[in-house]
């Protein structure tokens, strides 16, 4: 992401719930990138 421009405000943070990055758009939005641990609930979820 970083290759094509994407501008990170906050590096990868290990949290008790996976990985999250924070970036910022085009726009100045900014968006939480999350990699959620293979225990976590909401992975359990099956795809409709």
């Amino acid at each position: 992401m970083v290759a094509k421009g994407i501008t990170f405000v906050r590096e990868p943070k290990k949290q008790d719930y996976g990985m999250v990055a924070v970036f910022e758009d085009l726009y100045g939005n900014l968006w939480d990138l999350l990699e959620l641990n293979p225990d976590h609930p909401i992975t359990k979820r099956s795809a409709l």
